[in-house]
């Protein structure tokens, strides 16, 4: 069983990475948000201007929450989207930071955020290819995001990069990130989805029955423990931790968004008798 194990995460790591390259070659934006609006058949102009405004209004919200937080008007000197792919997410992140390192483990996705830059005129982000370790990512950062992105990953290695991006940031930083908690669908489905991402016919058939390309590859999907999330960051430094939680995928998943700030006085909600 050990083996069969250790056989089945080297499967998850290396078919997450293969499967995003492909979305990144074949159909991209559609590999960052599956809306058939946005496959690569029906992606014009008005659903590229749909597609980052998208974006805008995500960071927008979220850096409203933080300038509440912090009682002025923030701007992070380094910010970290990991996943950006397209650059959805890290474009608008550009314009309200002064340096984006936008990480992504395929490199078509890296081409195409590049691209979009330059259509854009950003000029301040860095899109560099993404390993277990963040090799390219150096610590001081001063804002981690990441949002629809962990769900997809193997939930031992993202718990990994996690922490990896946790330990990077700078004092008075923030961690943003989104995952998956729990998965409200019955047992027989969810064996279901874990046998299709192993046993490439039932995929096949699912596609088939979805009237999507036969050989598309599986979007895997992942649940994080709430609790070791929670335990990763406070052993971190981030002792007050904003939830803003939603369901996804049609409410067969519970969602959380989780955004903290590093900080060394600890918060004066505690038992000091323990």
């Amino acid at each position: 069983m050990r083996f069969g194990n250790l056989k089945w995460k080297a499967r998850s790591k290396m078919g997450t990475d293969r499967d995003w390259e492909r979305w990144g070659a074949k159909s991209p934006y559609f590999g960052v948000l599956s809306v058939q609006r946005f496959s690569e058949a029906r992606f014009d102009e008005e659903a590229r201007a749909e597609f980052f405004e998208s974006g805008e209004a995500h960071v927008r919200s979220l850096f409203a929450v933080i300038d509440r937080r912090e009682g002025r008007v923030w701007r992070p000197r380094i910010a970290v989207d990991l996943g950006c792919g397209v650059g959805r997410l890290a474009i608008p992140l550009a314009r309200s930071s002064d340096k984006v390192i936008a990480v992504d483990v395929s490199p078509s996705m890296l081409f195409e955020v590049e691209r979009n830059c330059r259509r854009c005129g950003v000029a301040n982000l860095s899109a560099v290819l993404s390993d277990d370790s963040l090799s390219k990512v150096p610590d001081g950062v001063d804002f981690f995001h990441s949002y629809l992105v962990l769900q997809h990953i193997p939930t031992s290695r993202g718990m990994r990069l996690i922490r990896q991006m946790a330990g990077r940031i700078s004092e008075g930083g923030y961690v943003g990130f989104q995952v998956y908690t729990g998965c409200n669908a019955g047992l027989w489905l969810r064996l279901m989805v874990r046998l299709r991402y192993v046993f490439k016919p039932l995929n096949w058939l699912r596609n088939i029955l979805r009237k999507r390309p036969v050989f598309e590859q599986a979007m895997q999907l992942h649940v994080y423990p709430l609790g070791a999330l929670l335990r990763l960051l406070r052993e971190n430094g981030f002792v007050e931790v904003e939830l803003f939680l939603d369901t996804e995928d049609g409410g067969n998943f519970e969602s959380a968004f989780l955004l903290a700030k590093k900080q060394v006085v600890a918060s004066s909600i505690v038992n000091r008798y323990s």
